[in-house]
């Protein structure tokens, strides 16, 4: 007989005790066998004891007489109680159980941060201070609002530890979008040694918001760039990209960083060919790539600009357009390049992740857009 027995077996509950006392195990008396599983089988949620399937009746042992006597029959009043049951439970921990690991806490930070007002095309980033294992857990946790409404976009997980959320296209103008963050006590990673939870931080509310829907497309081939806000056509300049050998990126670009005027030289550019040195101080800078591609005023390519290219790989403009774009672009504004040959990257702006196709984009999400339903 083994302790399972008693489980099923009331009547031989002491003989268990008996039994496994010396084993720094409890006995629990319950009301039924069926109570007494399912004591056991929580006591150790690591490695639970199974419920049986099926509990025999206990069948009475006679008892031997002399001389038989008739037992009076009676007609009980009421269903009789179920017959007491025992549970086996553990006392100490054992490899079946266990002890509770101890518990680290994970911090989140987000970009951009929350309250800004940026771009269409700027996606949102979460940096975790430790991996994340339970990566569908962490997005469950994670809901994007776009002016109150669930969004359609997805995250995407560039490394265990940073995951990005972004729509298909990009976002409205004029929106607020809102990140519910419950990452509070949220199981995230599980070491030999530790469990990381989400500590009480990850839980809070996010927001950005969206300027106008800025948007300017550059056609290498015409020499032209045209400014769109909101969806209407407002501007049109006449451009000089890179030359052969320099030929400018074509793919989705953004507005990161501005400057009133910005010294640009061969030498700062890595570029060694004593025919292609240049040392100059270029008007109304706006950063586009982390690489080193402007949106500037090049009044010494006025020759050149809307006509051929000729520069090395930025988007030169008169020094009057440069100014407007300039005064009227945003951190997180796209620039949209068609024409050339060279592909954009993903990582060499903050916009570029949108040139990442959607099908890869949710290939690297758990849950792919598909918001569970919050009971």
């Amino acid at each position: 007989m083994n302790w399972r027995t008693a489980l099923v077996r009331p009547e031989l509950s002491v003989l268990a005790a008996v039994a496994v006392a010396a084993t720094g195990i409890a006995i629990v008396t319950v009301s039924t066998p069926a109570r007494a599983a399912s004591v056991a089988a929580t006591s150790c949620s690591p490695s639970p004891t199974p419920t049986p399937t099926h509990t025999p009746t206990p069948t009475p042992t006679p008892t031997a007489s002399a001389t038989p006597t008739a037992t009076p029959t009676t007609t009980p009043t009421s269903t009789p109680a179920s017959p007491a049951a025992v549970a086996i439970v553990p006392l100490v921990a054992s490899a079946a159980c266990p002890p509770a690991k101890p518990v680290q806490g994970v911090s989140i930070s987000v970009f951009p941060v929350s309250g800004k007002t940026v771009g269409v095309a700027y996606p949102i980033t979460v940096n975790f201070t430790h991996d994340v294992a339970h990566k569908q857990l962490a997005e469950e946790n994670m809901r994007v609002y776009v002016n109150g409404k669930l969004s359609s976009g997805a995250w995407m997980w560039q490394s265990n530890s940073s995951a990005m959320f972004r729509q298909k296209g990009f976002w409205p103008g004029h929106a607020t979008i809102k990140v519910a963050f419950t990452l509070k006590g949220v199981d995230l990673y599980e070491s030999k040694q530790f469990r990381y939870l989400g500590r009480s931080s990850t839980t809070r509310t996010y927001i950005m918001h969206t300027s106008r829907a800025f948007v300017a497309k550059v056609d290498a081939v015409t020499d032209r760039m045209k400014i769109f806000i909101d969806g209407h056509l407002v501007k049109k300049f006449g451009v000089s990209l890179g030359k052969k050998g320099f030929e400018t990126r074509s793919g989705i670009k953004t507005v990161m960083e501005k400057y009133p005027s910005r010294h640009m030289s061969s030498i700062l550019a890595g570029i060694t060919d004593p025919n292609d040195q240049y040392d100059l101080t270029a008007p109304w800078a706006v950063r586009i790539t982390w690489s080193g591609e402007f949106v500037h005023g090049a009044p010494w390519a006025a020759g050149r600009i809307g006509r051929w290219n000729g520069s090395h790989g930025c988007t030169n403009l008169l020094a009057n357009d440069a100014k407007w774009f300039y005064d009227n672009s945003l951190l997180g504004d796209p620039i949209i390049t068609t024409g050339t040959k060279r592909p954009m990257e993903s990582n060499n702006s903050v916009g570029g992740p949108f040139n990442i196709a959607w099908s890869t984009w949710l290939a690297h999400s758990k849950l792919k857009g598909h918001w569970p339903v919050v009971k």
